[in-house]
């Protein structure tokens, strides 16, 4: 949380810097992506993800003053073969999507994306074997859901 809001705060508080041609116009925080999960796999943290998880977007939406920004998250852990741990991380991210999730207040507001279906697999030590197609095919994904919120005033 500290390393994505620093970095956040990086971007905000020298705004008129790095965008001197919005100096005028100013920004809005209208959302946040998170696709995170994999580091979590334990005992402990997978227990609580789905009320961190809850908690993490209201803190954003507080702590950014943003009351109504968009949040959509990509699945990260257990893809593929959902298991154990990375099961119950895989389960509390799908339970906060607006539409299938058991949260009424994040309808039209929060979605998830399922990154099984996206992952291109690969070999190597990174994140889904460091396969760069699985990240564009999953950044686009965020994105198109992201322009589907974005488009509900609410």
């Amino acid at each position: 949380y500290d390393d994505y809001t620093q970095a956040i705060r990086g971007v905000l508080d020298n705004f008129d810097t790095l965008y001197p041609q919005y100096k005028e116009q100013g920004y809005e925080v209208a959302g946040f992506v998170w696709w995170q999960g994999h580091k979590d796999q334990s005992a402990a943290l997978a227990s609580r993800y789905e009320q961190n998880l809850v908690h993490l977007i209201k803190s954003l939406r507080k702590d950014f003053n943003s009351p109504n920004a968009k949040f959509v998250l990509a699945t990260g852990c257990g893809n593929p073969g959902r298991e154990s741990f990375g099961l119950q991380i895989a389960d509390a991210q799908l339970a906060v999507d607006g539409d299938k999730g058991k949260y009424p207040e994040f309808k039209g507001n929060v979605a998830t994306v399922y990154s099984n279906p996206l992952s291109m697999g690969g070999s190597g030590n990174g994140h889904y074997g460091g396969n760069a197609e699985t990240y564009m095919n999953v950044g686009e994904a965020m994105g198109k859901a992201m322009v589907e919120l974005l488009k509900n005033p609410k």
